[in-house]
């Protein structure tokens, strides 16, 4: 709006600034030498400045509208460079401008590049005969009009001039250029786009306001009657200042779109040029009718004119021939796109459906055989809300009514479509309304069949809310049954049953993981018959099972429940050939408090069946507050002791064995510490039995083997002595079930580079109580390899004297207990003696444990024990302690003999 009030302003001041100039012409203000000075000054000043507004929209703009204006701003520029040498004549040199003179340069020099910058404009037509074509009919009309004014003034007034035959000429180049100029830019003027139409007929009035001025200067200058300061002057300048306005308006004006113009036009401008043609004609007739010869001038124009009509009829034919081919190739074009794109409808894998807005069909693509059953045109008229489903017709209606009344994208939707056999197909039905375009006026259904989607997503639902080995309902959807179970108020009483099989590893170890998946399966079907209408078992991963109990009459059936499934699991399973015994241990959880979640539930049956394995396995625990405290500080703990492992938490300390008759260091004993992020450095007692229980111990004794093996032997390069320090090293019962001690064992050696002799492997009594003969065989062939053995807690009463025959063991170590009575009037004196005696006579290193006052070590001494180890000598020692001690020796260049300095002082 403030543009245009703009241009308004601007359009007013033109007007304006005309009237004055005209005025002061007129009226001659100031005297005639200010007039002629005014007159001067303002058409260079209206020249220059439409020069540099066509410049700058030029700049505004791009491509062939730019070079346009471009042009146009030339023209301008050469005519105010012509009105300047006329303005130099009269101003400076005091003379009345000759005619012709320099001027004239620039003046008609104007007339080309105007021309050329009307023809620039993208709407001219682009085709090279169209562009020929309207370039003829200017031409024709300007020739037209040339020989009525011949005709009619200017033969006379040429053939009276006073002049010479070049001012003549001159003179009458400027009405013939502005005649040329006229025509084309009133022919184009009408074809210009709206959005450029408004600059360009204001360009057109300012070349026909300086059209009008170089007729009326040609006319007075002919008959030497023309003066500077003379009122017809006023065209140029208010024609200038008109294309400047022009200018302004094309350049505050947002580019168009680039338009073009293929050269059609309407029947007013087919007839337009035989106008101006027929009256020149008559002109010419009445010529000849007149009394002498026929003017030549007239007669060469006639004969112009008629070549130019035969080129423009010819052009005109050129032109039709043109246009007909391709009015053709578009028809043709159009008839294969019709095709295509029918074929593609026809063949389309989605059903296309026309209908109006009252939802009956109006057409129906074949596609709707293949997926409905339906022929082409068997539901033409139907409602299509009838071939919905019942449940889903209000949905799917809704939503053909928004698409009606609310404008906006396409709306899809989800439904089920009737078949011609009445089953029903899951669809996606994609609504675009298209009642407001003509050759449509309907609403346009794109219907997808969904089947395989609906399928695979049914599918993939079931996998990720089911196990996939047994089928059962997994963690994820045994969690979600269980919170609608506490969250229902139909469900009564609930409880939760954990079950865990018991030694399901050693199957997995023994027959294979095949076999393992294949029992998982069975022991899942048959916990599943042992449970009531309405109640869920799911497998939560690896061994592990939950029972969902709802609706129980009493607390009992929980208990009742997991002894049906205790008994079930009695008989052995038959998998490929074998009978595979099998038992579970079970968790019972039932709602205490009333205000349980769902994890709380899981987490209490899962300590409760954690309770059942500590109690002896095969056998269910209900939960209960009171003992789940150190059950549930049990299984953290073991949670714990997986992350250690992975976090490296543990570490080593060693405990030097001191030889009592010298006093020399014979080996250090490896003892594990695990540094636990919150509760501090733990000795073995609070961890070995959770990670002998879990298993873990296997992970944790390969590492102890390994980390003591590389430590011991830095020791020994360090620190070399004759004979060698020796490590010891314990070993679990778990470590020697498995085959692959032996070369853990080695592997862990040979990496450290040391020798098997330097190896101690500490044993307890119980662990030789398993079974006898496959650790006799394990035991036999470690020392085969080098490796001594060595029995630990020896006497405390797990063992009999018969394994000291039975097992290949090097060395004795008597229990701490023992040695702690010594002394003291108790019989352990006794009772280690005879320990000793017995090593002693069956060639075994004796070593006693837990020595810790003189009176102790020099008993021992006394009942001939070999070494010793306990606080009296050193308490365990980290690698930066143990290292020290030894440097500690070399330096006091007793060997390997501990000093005196070091006894009970760590």
């Amino acid at each position: 709006m403030a543009h245009n009030r703009r241009f308004l302003t601007v359009l007013i001041g033109w007007a304006g600034f005309s009237l004055f100039f005209a005025a002061w012409l007129q009226f001659q203000w100031g005297g005639g030498a200010v007039t002629q000075r005014f007159d001067n000054l303002g058409e260079t000043l209206a020249a220059l400045l439409a020069a540099a507004v066509c410049g700058i929209a030029a700049w505004r703009h791009q491509r062939r509208t730019r070079i346009a204006w471009a042009l146009i701003g030339a023209s301008a520029l050469s005519w105010g460079l012509g009105q300047a040498i006329w303005s130099y004549y009269e101003l400076v040199m005091g003379q009345q401008t000759p005619f012709p003179s320099f001027a004239d340069l620039g003046f008609l020099g104007a007339v080309p590049l105007a021309v050329a910058g009307v023809l620039f404009f993208p709407w001219v037509p682009s085709r090279a005969t169209s562009f020929l074509r309207t370039i003829l009919d200017a031409l024709l009309v300007a020739g037209s009009l040339f020989i009525i004014s011949w005709a009619t003034v200017l033969g006379t007034v040429y053939r009276t001039g006073s002049g010479s035959l070049v001012a003549q000429l001159i003179g009458l180049a400027y009405p013939a250029g502005d005649i040329v100029i006229g025509t084309i830019v009133l022919i184009l003027a009408s074809r210009a786009p709206k959005e450029n139409r408004l600059p360009f007929i204001l360009l057109a009035g300012g070349l026909v306001a300086n059209l009008l001025a170089d007729s009326a200067f040609a006319y007075l200058t002919t008959t030497n009657t023309y003066g500077s300061g003379s009122t017809t002057d006023t065209g140029w300048a208010a024609g200038y200042l008109l294309i400047a306005v022009a200018g302004f308006r094309a350049a505050t004006t947002r580019a168009g779109s680039a338009v073009t113009n293929d050269g059609t036009t309407g029947r007013i401008w087919l007839v337009l040029p035989y106008l101006p043609i027929a009256l020149a004609a008559i002109v010419a007739v009445f010529e000849e009718a007149l009394p002498g010869e026929l003017d030549p001038v007239v007669f060469w124009s006639v004969m112009v004119l008629i070549v130019g009509v035969v080129l423009r009829q010819y052009l005109m034919l050129t032109d039709n021939q043109s246009l007909n081919r391709r009015l053709e190739a578009n028809a043709s074009d159009l008839a294969k796109r019709e095709q295509h794109f029918h074929a593609l409808v026809q063949n389309s894998s989605d059903v296309i459906t026309l209908i109006d807005r009252h939802g009956a069909i109006q057409y129906q693509s074949a596609s709707v055989e293949r997926i409905l059953g339906y022929g082409e045109t068997e539901l033409v008229g139907k409602s299509f809300g009838e071939l919905v489903h019942p449940d889903d017709r209000t949905q799917a209606l809704r939503k053909i009514d928004e698409a009606i009344n609310i404008m906006g994208p396409p709306i899809a939707t989800e439904c089920r479509l009737r078949r011609v056999d009445d089953s029903y197909c899951p669809a996606e039905v994609t609504i675009t309304n298209l009642l407001e375009l003509p050759a449509v006026r309907g609403l346009v259904l794109n219907t997808r069949d969904v089947s395989e989607r609906k399928a695979l997503e049914e599918k993939l639902t079931h996998q990720a809310f089911h196990d996939s080995l047994t089928s059962l309902p997994n963690r994820a959807a045994f969690r979600i049954g269980l919170d609608h179970a506490l969250h229902g108020a139909s469900e009564g009483r609930i409880a939760v049953l954990f079950l865990d099989l018991d030694d399901f590893k050693a199957v997995n170890d023994t027959l294979g993981h095949d076999t393992g998946d294949r029992l998982l399966v069975a022991v899942g079907a048959r916990i599943a018959s042992t449970l009531r209408p309405g109640d869920t078992v799911a497998r939560l991963g690896g061994d592990e099972f939950a029972v969902l109990l709802k609706k129980m009459e009493d607390e009992q059936i929980a208990q009742r429940v997991a002894e049906r499934i205790t008994r079930q699991l009695v008989p052995p399973f038959a998998i490929d050939g074998k009978e595979i015994s099998i038992r579970a241990s079970i968790g019972i959880a039932g709602l205490v408090t009333g205000q349980e979640a769902a994890d709380d539930l899981i987490r209490n049956a899962d300590v409760a069946m954690y309770i059942a394995k500590s109690k002896g396995k095969a056998r269910f625990v209900q939960y209960e507050a009171s003992i789940a405290a150190a059950a549930i500080e049990r299984m953290e703990l073991e949670h714990d002791l997986r992350s250690a492992l992975q976090e490296k938490q543990f570490v080593l300390q060693y405990e030097p064995v001191i030889m009592l008759e010298s006093g020399a260091i014979h080996s250090v004993e490896a003892l594990v510490r695990w540094n636990h992020p919150r509760r501090g450095v733990l000795a073995p007692v609070d961890f070995i039995g959770v990670a002998e229980q879990s298993g873990l111990i296997v992970e944790l004794g390969r590492w102890v083997l390994q980390q003591a093996a590389r430590d011991a032997r830095r020791w020994q390069v360090h620190y070399p002595s004759v004979p060698a320090m020796n490590i010891s090293v314990n070993l679990s019962g778990r470590q020697l079930e498995r085959p692959e001690l032996i070369k853990e064992v080695v592997d862990a050696v040979d990496a450290a580079g040391l020798d098997p002799q330097s190896l101690i492997l500490e044993l307890t009594e119980s662990v030789l109580l398993a079974d006898t003969e496959p650790v006799a065989r394990t035991l036999q062939e470690l020392r085969s390899l080098g490796f001594r053995l060595a029995l630990d807690d020896f006497g405390t009463g797990f063992s009999s004297l018969g394994h000291l025959r039975d097992f290949p063991v090097d060395i004795l170590k008597m229990d701490a207990s023992f040695v702690a009575g010594i002394g003291r009037g108790m019989a352990d004196g006794a009772i280690l003696r005879s320990i000793i005696g017995l090593a002693n006579s069956l060639g075994l290193m004796t070593i006693a444990e837990g020595i810790e006052r003189q009176e102790q070590l020099a008993a021992l001494n006394a009942m001939g024990c070999n070494a010793g180890q306990g606080f009296y000598f050193s308490k365990p020692l980290d690698y930066e302690g143990m290292d020290a001690l030894l440097a500690s020796c070399i330096q006091s260049g007793t060997g390997r003999q501990l000093p005196p300095a070091w006894r009970m002082t760590a």
